[in-house]
């Protein structure tokens, strides 16, 4: 009987220490789980960053108020080494590595805790555990820095952290996640009325002002006929089933013709010169990032195509969507990119000289089919979603008054069901829906601008530039390089200048977007809303700086960046951004670890590595060698913004 014991014991301990050894299957990001009273939420996040401000809740499914949070996953290192850890934080901080304890640290926001001693992290995947409570007043703020030498200090690469895969709270809160994004993007709202929120409860869809001068009948018909059809992303659902449905599109497609206003003026550019010129602008402006350009990019079936513009636009209508895609839908995902008049004509021809060429059909001018689509506008739910100067006379019952058995059919039935909307929902998208109807709802009170900013960026497509042309930032760094502020005048397209004008890429312009998605990006971040206000600046050491920009005693800073209104006296590769953009533009950390090592944040960059990794200059007779206090006086000098001056030349 001992033996047997023995052999069942030992067989146990084989057979446990064969599963340790297998590798732990993974996917990129963290787990983190969110606890406002006995009420949870988990998400995944990219690092171990949290801005949660005072009063705010922290995901959308969590109330306001103190709150707890762990982070759970794994640092992956290609090669065994040490590395020291700190953590900035307004709140209570526990970090575990492995088995270990490495950092308790209860901070207020203005201090980092003292650095770890050097923590041995084995090849592979090493267990992270962090778990943060919120203080009890003022902003919850959280960043888990790591260096390997003491003097550069850096968030863990996002490529370094992972999961396991399999985590059940994450899959069940996903579905949720799923469930009301699908709520918004659908607009259910707009018929099922419900109390004021999130800011996409009032997205709108393009107006039927004028639209009779703006569309083609023949399209509009198709496309009301069966949104889907024409295009397979489309929100808009099939209002119409059965054998009357054609002539009902027609009649709605008709009335809606007959909808005109001030036509657009202009005409596309279709010779030789233009087209070639256009599809020069197509590639500078990158638009195979979500569209099917035929010559220009590959083939991709989530991509959208454009053989449908002959049919959709009238020709001089095309030109003012290209200037301007949000003149009549705030919320187009279709971006600004301001082009020039000569521009969008050269545009506005490629992409009409590429799609076919189809004969309009003449729209109806019976009054008696008008006046049947103008009924059925009024009485089909269009225009709850639709502007135009007409009685609504459709209702439907509000958000509270559903009951749970409307989840499952109707609007989200898996076929066309009698006169109710189908919107063709994905099967995915029906099991999350009312996955999220069981819930409470209030998730559409709150407007988390974290969420809004990682839903839009999906959204938006924005990581089909951003990591893929150059001199476009990888998505993943922007919220902790750039300043919120000025993130959202770019967004919206009201900077007065291009920082890298000689790009031939653009930054689009999304101005519905732009506020709370560049808030979102930098809380993501760890960083909060609105950047706080620096002290009073050292005119002496700004002086400092601008001797250590020049070539005499300096790091010969000017030969690639402009100066103000002086230009960079002599690039040999890439030129750099003007200083006097610098401060506007640039969180100070990142600013400091740029310029310590821009080859650790980007390994293809022009710009050189001065400082050692010791953490000492190059200069070691201007403020003693002191890397930090030179990079203090750089600093000083670039906060003098448009008055900023190159030194005097020797």
């Amino acid at each position: 009987m001992t033996q047997l014991i023995l052999r069942s014991l030992l067989t146990a301990a084989l057979l446990a220490t064969s599963a340790l050894a297998q590798p732990v299957k993974t996917e990129p990001g963290l787990a983190v789980s969110y606890a406002v009273g006995t009420a949870s939420d988990t998400v995944g996040a990219p690092n171990v960053w949290l801005y949660v401000p005072a009063g705010q809740p922290p995901t959308p499914f969590l109330s306001a108020g103190k709150f707890t949070t762990t982070f759970t996953g794994f640092i992956s290192v290609d090669l065994r080494g040490d590395f020291l850890f700190k953590v900035e934080a307004n709140g209570a901080v526990k970090v575990e590595l492995g088995t270990n304890t490495i950092i308790e640290f209860t901070g207020d926001g203005k201090k980092a805790s003292d650095p770890t001693k050097p923590i041995r992290l084995s090849k592979g995947n090493n267990a992270l555990k962090v778990t943060f409570t919120s203080p009890a007043s003022g902003d919850a703020m959280l960043k888990l820095l790591w260096s390997e030498k003491g003097s550069l200090w850096e968030p863990v690469n996002s490529g370094m952290v992972s999961r396991a895969v399999g985590n059940e709270a994450l899959a069940q809160q996903n579905k949720l996640r799923l469930g009301r994004e699908t709520f918004l993007e659908a607009r259910c709202a707009k018929c099922h009325t419900t109390e004021a929120g999130v800011p996409e409860l009032a997205m709108d869809a393009p107006s039927f002002e004028g639209i009779g001068s703006r569309r083609h009948f023949g399209w509009m018909a198709n496309w009301i006929l069966d949104p889907k059809a024409q295009r397979a992303s489309a929100t808009m659902p099939k209002l119409f089933h059965g054998p009357t449905a054609q002539a009902e599109a027609e009649a709605i497609a008709a009335f809606l013709a007959a909808q005109t206003g001030a036509a657009p003026t202009g005409e596309p550019k279709k010779d030789d010169e233009s087209i070639e010129a256009a599809k020069k602008l197509v590639e500078a402006l990158h638009c195979t990032g979500c569209h099917n350009v035929p010559d220009i990019g590959d083939t991709d079936d989530k991509k959208l195509n454009l053989t449908h513009v002959n049919a959709k636009f009238p020709p001089a209508a095309l030109l003012a969507f290209l200037k301007n895609p949000g003149t009549h839908y705030a919320w187009t995902r279709m971006p600004n990119f301001k082009l020039k008049d000569v521009e969008a004509e050269q545009v506005a021809g490629f992409l009409s000289s590429i799609a076919p060429m189809v004969k309009q059909p003449g729209a109806p001018t019976d009054a008696a089919v008008i006046a049947r689509g103008k009924t059925l506008v009024q009485t089909k739910g269009c225009l709850n979603c639709h502007t135009l100067k007409l009685d609504n006379q459709f209702k439907a019952k509000p958000l509270a008054e559903l009951a749970a058995a409307r989840w499952t059919s109707g609007c989200l039935a898996e076929s066309p069901n009698g006169k109710t909307p189908h919107f063709a929902f994905a099967k995915a998208e029906r099991e999350a829906l009312p996955a999220f109807a069981a819930t409470d709802r209030a998730s559409l009170k709150r407007h988390v601008r974290v969420e809004f900013a990682e839903r839009q960026a999906r959204n938006l497509n924005c990581t089909s530039c951003h990591g893929q042309l150059d001199g476009f930032t990888r998505y993943e760094m922007l919220g902790g390089k750039l300043r919120p502020e000025w993130m959202a005048q770019f967004i919206a397209g009201e900077t007065k200048y291009k920082p890298r004008h000689w790009l031939a890429h653009r930054m689009p312009v999304f101005p519905k977007y732009a506020a709370d998605f560049a808030i979102g990006l930098a809380m993501s971040h760890g960083f909060p809303p609105r950047t706080p206000a620096e002290p009073p600046q050292d005119l002496e050491l700004a002086k400092v700086g601008q001797k250590l920009i020049g070539v005499d005693g300096g790091f010969s800073c000017i030969s690639c960046h402009s100066v103000g209104a002086v230009k960079a006296a002599q690039v040999f590769e890439s030129e750099g951004i003007n200083f006097a953009y610098t401060v506007e533009r640039i969180q100070r950390a990142y600013y400091e670890r740029w310029t310590r090592n821009p080859l650790r944040i980007e390994p293809q960059t022009k710009m050189p590595v001065y400082f050692q990794e010791d953490g000492s200059s190059p200069l070691p007779d201007v403020l003693g060698g002191d890397t930090a206090k030179q990079l203090d006086a750089f600093w000083q000098f670039f906060r003098l913004g448009d008055k900023i001056t190159p030194p005097a030349a020797p």
